[in-house]
């Protein structure tokens, strides 16, 4: 029976904040973050970059998982045209008001894009983290959003070389494009339980190592589509029957697509739950037979954490998670079948993937990231 189940406590062990907070100062470098993905993936860079690190938040987001936000609401609801709008006006009055040497922004979200257009119209250096990532969809606002900050940057930081090559073919292979992976690795290695007490989260979720699927829907093209997400969590459901218990976590959002798509009135076989703690996320994921999935972060995740993984999406920015790692399905394929099939080679699959590195990045990814804002900063003194 599917049923949402409540977060009732925190994971067993919580390690200290890997960003410390220090006071926002005029100058410096302005990183623009928007989305939980983004704090713990940039909180690497901002250790490097230190008291010259200025954590920019536009939009309507909690304030406490940040150092110091320079902003905490206005443009967190609402259509995408007013979210963007929104965040550029923002930050085009704090940028005229006090202009960072160097802007950072990270990915394809809509206030990277309102970042890199808020630092390019008032000449700021700008640094884009991840560039040079395509799916080559442009029907993605995400898609689009990429390639308009790439086309605005000074720097760009491409994770593997197939981003590179992505940049060259456009034409950007002039610009000060950086081989810098992603900090992926280092999040997940600060982030992860010891051991111990990750058994400890899988007894208190009634696990066995091995022995469960993992599950996150988040992008809209599953859940704003109540066929195709109900089509899914079908599927999911199937893998369940067979003996392999599915976690699926859920944010708000999705939690109210996945009651108005009629999942948890039909009896299916899910154990729906509210968001986790990240490293709480982590420690399910590390133990998991196998991970299903639409999130890039989560893809990147599997790699480090040497976990196979379904990519339940019509395209992925991230071909290298295919070739080793996983492989890509949409809602209406038989995701059942295929995730059986892999369960149940499950033994030596681990192994394959344990020896397997990451092409994410060898754990020195911020230092790289570090090194190319202070470049660019230097340059423009």
């Amino acid at each position: 029976m599917t049923a949402i189940l409540p977060q009732t406590d925190r994971p067993a062990t919580r390690r200290p904040p890997l960003i410390a907070g220090a006071a926002p100062r005029s100058g410096g470098v302005a990183l623009i973050l928007a989305t939980r993905p983004e704090i713990f993936k940039l909180a690497p860079v901002l250790c490097r970059l230190g008291r010259r690190a200025r954590v920019v938040r536009p939009g309507n987001h909690s304030p406490s998982a940040l150092p110091n936000p320079e902003f905490g609401g206005g443009t967190g609801t609402g259509s995408r045209s007013f979210r963007v709008a929104g965040a550029l006006e923002q930050l085009t009055r704090l940028f005229a008001a006090d202009r960072p040497e160097v802007v950072l922004v990270h990915g394809a979200t809509d206030t990277a894009l309102a970042g890199a257009l808020a630092a390019h119209s008032h000449g700021i250096p700008l640094v884009h983290v991840e560039a040079g990532l395509r799916s080559h969809d442009l029907a993605l606002p995400e898609e689009r959003n990429r390639v308009l900050a790439d086309r605005v940057s000074d720097v760009l930081c491409a994770p593997t070389p197939v981003e590179v090559g992505n940049l060259e073919a456009e034409g950007l292979g002039g610009r000060d494009v950086r081989l810098t992976g992603t900090t992926t690795a280092e999040a997940v290695h600060h982030r992860l339980m010891p051991g111990p007490d990750r058994i400890n989260v899988l007894r208190k979720w009634g696990l066995q190592p091995d022995g469960y699927v993992l599950a996150t829907l988040d992008r809209p093209e599953n859940t704003d589509d109540e066929e195709a997400l109900f089509a899914i969590a079908n599927q999911l459901s199937g893998i369940a029957d067979a003996g392999y218990p599915v976690v699926l976590p859920v944010d708000p959002r999705t939690r109210a697509a996945v009651i108005r798509a009629g999942v948890l009135a039909s009896a299916m076989n899910l154990r729906v739950v509210n968001r986790l703690w990240h490293s709480e996320f982590l420690a399910l994921a590390k133990h998991a037979a196998l991970l299903v999935s639409d999130s890039g972060s989560v893809q990147e995740e599997a790699t480090v954490l040497k976990r196979p993984i379904l990519v339940v999406r019509r395209s992925t920015e991230r071909p290298e998670v295919l070739r080793d790692f996983g492989k890509l399905v949409r809602p209406h394929d038989d995701i059942a079948g295929i995730a059986l099939d892999w369960l149940t080679d499950g033994v030596e699959c681990r192994a394959r993937l344990a020896d397997t590195p990451s092409p994410f990045g060898d754990g020195r990814s911020s230092e790289r990231i570090a090194d190319a804002v202070h470049h660019l900063s230097l340059l423009n003194r």
